[in-house]
């Protein structure tokens, strides 16, 4: 059994392995997505001032045309009042004559502020242009980064996975069949006792258990936390076994 314990840690570290590039798999796609959303975010707000921005310079075109009507409504009104023969009549066409400069001075002064405030946003909106042309340079080459990084973590996960089924293989069918349950619901499958203490829940075992878990010879599981356990020590003592195995004689 404690070859089988062994492999089942090996097994358990793949697992952890392929769950972190697999978190890692979908954490870069979602990163990249909020970084096009920023992007559409502002695209959108720049196309909404350049949308003001001809709105504004149809408006002052609309304005420069009136004027122009008023100007010629002056030079109506003066050719009439050369015309007019009583008093009554040349002062109403004085009148007339003095509310349409009036109307078109407020509008001369009302069009300089308005060129005034179009070139204001034009200086703006292209200042925004250049900080796009930057966010989107960041965001391709983040999206090229991530295909790379992308591409690195599937042939991690496949190499992974290789060698999780090569140790699966060795694992008695019944005993993968609990670790894989176990670890469905736990996460964590397979875990030491340490001074007779699970390290999965951090409860005391029951001493008749602590010492059957000494001698190695059973699949045992914690009563707590039903996770597979093993006497920390067994993976010490096998370690050294294999070590010695291996040294030259």
């Amino acid at each position: 059994m404690k070859e089988q314990l062994k492999l089942l840690e090996e097994l358990q570290r793949y697992d952890a392995r392929v769950q972190e590039y697999e978190t890692g798999l979908k954490a870069l796609p979602e990163k990249l997505q909020a970084l096009k959303a920023d992007l559409a975010k502002v695209e959108a707000m720049l196309e909404k001032e350049r949308a003001q921005l001809a709105d504004a310079e149809k408006f002052r075109r609309d304005q420069e045309f009136e004027l122009k009507n008023s100007e010629g409504s002056i030079a109506k009104s003066k050719t009439k009042l050369a015309g007019v023969k009583t008093g009554k009549d040349y002062m109403a066409a004085q009148r007339e004559i003095e509310n349409t400069r009036k109307s078109v001075a407020e509008r001369e002064e009302e069009i300089v502020k308005l060129m005034d405030a179009i070139e204001a946003n034009r200086q703006k909106i292209a200042a925004h242009e250049a900080d796009l042309a930057q966010l989107r340079e960041v965001v391709n080459k983040e999206d090229a980064a991530t295909n790379v990084k992308l591409d690195e973590l599937r042939a991690k996960i496949a190499g992974e996975k290789a060698g999780r089924d090569a140790s699966a293989a060795r694992v008695d069918a019944n005993v993968l069949k609990k670790y894989s349950a176990i670890r469905m619901r736990r996460g964590l499958a397979v875990v030491p006792v340490v001074k007779g203490t699970c390290q999965g829940c951090h409860m005391k075992i029951p001493p008749q258990l602590f010492i059957m878990l000494q001698r190695g010879t059973a699949i045992e599981t914690c009563p707590t936390c039903a996770r597979i356990i093993y006497w920390d020590e067994i993976m010490k003592e096998q370690a050294l076994e294999q070590g010695e195995k291996d040294s030259p004689s």
